[in-house]
């Protein structure tokens, strides 16, 4: 694997593509290596953010969303962001779908920032003596 991939996806804001993020995530998360565990929380943690991201934009139906998938030897990096109309998005931090990201991944953290509302998510590898 080159240092650092990115694979970037556009999704629209309907569930019925849920299953097109996970895909890739697991694929990606796979080709790191990260354990049948370790792979799960990634597609579950990938799952609730975008039901997060489309229950709170469903009045946006016509919308995309993009997810980023950055990779490097050590970690995926999972970025979703979508247009917003406003900077002040708020974020209810005892929302289910925020907790499960958080219980399953090792790093979470939302911005709002020029329009555009991210929420970031990443997994550690964790190397163990059978990688290579």
């Amino acid at each position: 694997m080159n240092n650092n991939e990115q694979i970037k996806l556009t999704l629209p804001i309907n569930a019925a593509y849920v299953s097109a993020a996970r895909l890739t995530a697991s694929s990606v998360a796979n080709r790191l290596n990260f354990d049948i565990e370790e792979i799960e929380d990634i597609k579950v943690a990938v799952s609730e953010a975008c039901a997060y991201i489309i229950r709170e934009n469903s009045f946006n139906s016509n919308g995309d969303f993009k997810i980023e998938f950055d990779l490097s030897a050590d970690k995926i990096k999972i970025t979703l962001s979508i247009e917003v109309n406003d900077n002040k998005f708020e974020v209810d931090d005892a929302e289910m779908s925020l907790l499960v990201i958080k219980a399953v991944m090792d790093s979470f953290s939302v911005n709002c920032e020029n329009g555009i509302f991210n929420m970031i998510i990443e997994k550690k590898h964790i190397q163990t003596s059978f990688d290579s």
